[in-house]
């Protein structure tokens, strides 16, 4: 299902905002792809059947899409006249303050190489066949006294599942916990996970933050059945759940019987101060599902993460997937690289050179008084609360401009809120202490 966000308290009309939405998302999508249906549509967005009608409409008329009878809507062949003229209009992205980045630069390509080398010289059959659903065990068995040496989390092997990707498993977990449970949702929170669950037949509730985490009050008058969040690292606010809130949420689960689904993404890097307990050491009911991910440690592009069962989940996991998405190859070569201690040392080093970027992107959009940054002692973006008079909603089209890409804070929520319109986030993960000392002059020079 199509998901967009709409701010009824705009001066731009829900119709507009809907046209608007629906045409970017069929500049990304294949002729002949059938469109949700109107009156799907209006309940997935709580908007009126008429809203919907009059989006589609103009698109009908603009020849984007036809409406075919007893059959739905569909994207024509004019279609790829807004994708050619949306890459023709782009301008080249020369520095990323994305959020989904890691340091490709200083990638242990050696060491990953070499030990790939052993492994293929093993000739090792096992790692041709399907092998285990939840990874191998011996995999396991390395990350779960990873989660003990770095977390504190004490989990048995027999608990852990690996994926390919924070979204396979999150997918994975919907018939898990159940299609008919209504799945809670930090707004603004992470929209891939949002989308995933939403494209998996759940419904969803936003559901405000308080102090900068999920609104337990909310979460109780919401009647949600589970819970996604993300307490060490809130993303994209970067705030950290308090323990009050945590111990909060957890009575919350034991009280109503739902589930917990903690992304515990970039823990590994904290800067300043103590990191609270995951809340998986702290569950004591077998309410939490810990989920984590390789993806800022070592790389995206590995696709390599993992979830904790409680026990009661393990077994209806087993017997609803007989394969694991992560190849075998790869699944042994992590786990030579945890067992020889090159992950730890790794994290190490780059919180080092995370560090030292923080710092430097701190102090020079001080310098050139881009804004106020908030603190930050942990995870790989900054908030930037934008000073000056440029319109907010000109501010990530003038740094597209410029070639800088970025985000606005109000971009990730579902509801919108005028307080976060100037509020961008900046990565610095991807990129050098020059570069980002490049890419905020070339801000400056775009908004002021």
């Amino acid at each position: 299902m199509f998901t967009c966000v709409l701010d009824p308290k705009s001066r731009v009309t829900l119709c507009d905002q809907l046209y608007d939405a629906l045409k970017e998302e069929i500049g990304r999508t294949a002729m002949g792809t059938r469109m949700p249906s109107k009156r799907q549509l209006a309940e997935h967005l709580h908007v009126s059947t008429a809203t919907v009608e009059a989006a589609y409409g103009r698109l009908i008329s603009e020849g984007l899409c036809e409406s075919r009878p007893r059959s739905g809507i569909f994207v024509t062949a004019q279609a790829d006249l807004v994708r050619t003229a949306r890459t023709e209009n782009e301008q080249p992205i020369r520095w990323d303050f994305g959020t989904g980045a890691a340091d490709a630069a200083h990638f242990p390509y050696a060491t990953w190489a070499r030990l790939m080398r052993e492994v293929l010289s093993e000739q090792n059959t096992e790692f041709l066949l399907l092998g285990d659903p939840q990874g191998a065990a011996n995999l396991r068995e390395e990350i779960a006294g990873l989660l003990h040496r770095l977390r504190g989390i004490d989990v048995p092997p027999e608990a852990i599942v690996l994926g390919a990707g924070t979204e396979s498993l999150a997918a994975a977990l919907v018939p898990l916990i159940g299609r008919e449970k209504l799945f809670a949702v930090e707004d603004p929170g992470y929209s891939r996970v949002r989308r995933i669950l939403v494209s998996g037949g759940v419904r969803i509730a936003p559901t405000p933050l308080y102090q900068g985490a999920i609104d337990v009050r909310a979460l109780y008058m919401s009647g949600a059945g589970a819970a996604y969040v993300t307490p060490s690292h809130q993303f994209p606010t970067g705030k950290e759940m308090h323990m009050e809130q945590r111990e909060a949420l957890l009575r919350w689960a034991g009280e109503t019987g739902g589930y917990i689904l903690e992304d515990d993404y970039d823990s590994e890097f904290h800067f300043s101060g103590v990191c609270e307990p995951a809340l998986r050491a702290m569950d004591t009911g077998g309410q939490v599902i810990y989920m984590n991910t390789f993806s800022r440690t070592l790389a995206p592009g590995l696709r390599l993460s993992f979830m904790v069962l409680p026990e009661a989940l393990i077994g209806r996991y087993r017997m609803m997937h007989a394969t694991c998405s992560v190849p075998g190859f790869e699944q042994e070569t992590l786990r030579k690289f945890i067992a020889g201690g090159y992950l730890e040392r790794h994290i190490a080093r780059m919180r080092v050179v995370y560090r030292s970027r923080l710092q430097v992107l701190e102090k020079t959009a001080q310098a050139l008084r881009l804004g106020e940054v908030a603190p930050c002692s942990a995870g790989l973006h900054v908030l930037l609360n934008v000073s000056g008079t440029v319109p907010a909603q000109e501010l990530v089209p003038l740094a597209a401009q410029a070639g800088v890409r970025l985000m606005r804070l109000c971009d990730y929520g579902v509801m919108r809120g005028k307080q976060d319109e100037r509020v961008v986030l900046l990565g610095f993960s991807g990129m050098d202490e020059a570069a980002i000392q490049e890419g905020l002059e070339a801000l400056k020079r775009a908004w002021f």
